[in-house]
């Protein structure tokens, strides 16, 4: 048995990480368990919108993953069936204090977190894999396996944050609502020179065969190529076909260096419940969404911010543990509300077959390029998957900016439409 902790966090990934970072300098102890032996680079989401860099801002830590990444400006739509290319560039708006999104590999944002939290006392264990708890009245008893064996960790609370497969919510036995995807998604990380076939930093790529999701990740030349297949095709070959689909997406080119990839599948799916007793949950545990517009990330990192917001206030005492069912409510309604219509519609634009829709999409492209606050409704929409932070003492009761722009994305369902 080890020593008591205040909170349990299973999964050391950004949103584990940034839930403990936050619930230190909230003055909670806290314990992160991961089952891998060191934080996983995989090919996953690495756009940070505006609403991110604020939190990292007020964590103390954007500077640092500043210095490793890099400033995103340009937005690229690509119909390449009507021969279209449509670019958005955000520009300063009073009352933002970001003008621009930052593109940073996760794996760095975990790490950077990580090691500001061990500052502040927040131990990490990997290879450590949970596999039982117990509860009680007034603390959790947590069962793992790691490089010591059999160990039990007691906590007041435990926070899954262990992904869409997250071992918490099932031995929680909490339902994972809604449907999975009937396609595949690949996510490649290679290096080639996307700039010069006329892509910008961040694209998607509208095309019912071929769509893709594709960003610049660093300045050595790596990106992203994110595509989907169909999921009937045989998983243990999805690698030879990488080069099939590079064939389009590369205009013919060879000249590229596949570093990683990955195949998922998509899933549109939130927990019953994010508060199980003394059972969190947090990022895709609590609620998965399909990549495409980047909001997967946002909403599970902004989901884990408020719970280590209100959480540190119930350990304070500032605040009833009631209002951890009112976290559940809220941030189940922020992702069935606004992420999840977003990212459909998204998801539907970029493979619609429909001839006549794909024209009524690319008028709506169309349309970006002649409204001059097309970049501005692009970058302010991730607001909106702030919700309500709860309590009148929130660290987070200034983040959104909804009233204080002139721009109204209040009633806006989408980033695109």
């Amino acid at each position: 048995m080890s020593e008591a902790t205040d909170v349990l966090i299973v999964g050391a990934g950004p949103v584990g990480m940034l839930t403990a970072l936050t619930l230190a300098q909230a003055g909670a102890s806290v314990r992160v368990i991961e089952r891998e032996e060191h934080i996983i680079n995989s090919p996953r989401a690495a756009v940070y919108f505006p609403s991110t860099l604020l939190v990292l801002e007020e964590l103390g830590i954007l500077d640092e993953l500043d210095a490793i990444g890099f400033r995103n400006r340009a937005f690229g739509t690509h119909v390449p069936e009507f021969d279209y290319h449509s670019v958005v560039v955000t520009e300063p708006i009073e009352g933002i204090e970001y003008d621009y999104q930052l593109h940073v590999g996760q794996h760095d944002v975990a790490r950077v977190a990580m090691e500001h939290a061990q500052k502040l006392g927040v131990k990490v264990h990997f290879g450590t894999e949970l596999h039982g708890f117990e509860e009680y009245a007034d603390h959790i008893l947590a069962m793992t396996t790691g490089p010591d064996g059999e160990v039990e960790y007691e906590a007041k609370w435990l926070i899954g944050a262990d992904g869409a497969r997250s071992t918490v919510r099932k031995l929680a036995d909490i339902e994972f609502e809604g449907h999975t995807w009937p396609e595949r998604f690949v996510a490649t990380n290679v290096k080639f020179p996307f700039g010069e076939l006329g892509y910008e930093q961040a694209n998607f790529v509208c095309d019912p065969v071929n769509m893709a999701v594709i960003a610049q990740l660093d300045t050595e030349g790596l990106w992203r190529c994110t595509y989907m297949e169909d999921s009937s095709l045989p998983l243990e070959t999805y690698e030879d076909r990488i080069h099939q689909r590079y064939e389009w997406f590369m205009q013919g080119r060879k000249d590229y260096e596949i570093v990683s990839s990955s195949p998922y599948m998509l899933h549109q799916r939130a927990g019953e419940t994010l508060r199980k007793g003394r059972v969190l949950l947090a990022g895709d545990a609590a609620h998965a969404t399909n990549p495409c517009g980047g909001l997967g990330l946002t909403s599970g990192l902004w989901t884990g911010i408020v719970l280590a917001d209100v959480l540190g206030a119930v350990l304070r005492g500032e605040e009833d543990e009631s209002i951890l069912d009112r976290f559940s409510d809220e941030r189940r309604r922020v992702f069935w509300d606004v992420v999840t219509p977003a990212a459909t519609e998204n998801k539907r634009m970029l493979q619609e077959q429909d001839p006549e829709k794909r024209q009524q999409d690319l008028a709506h492209i169309k349309a970006l390029d002649t409204n001059p606050e097309s970049g501005a409704l692009l970058m302010l929409f991730a607001y909106k998957v702030i919700g309500d932070v709860l309590h009148p003492n929130s660290r987070w009761a200034d983040a959104d900016p909804s009233d204080r722009v002139a721009i109204n994305i209040r009633d806006r369902q989408g980033q695109i439409h």
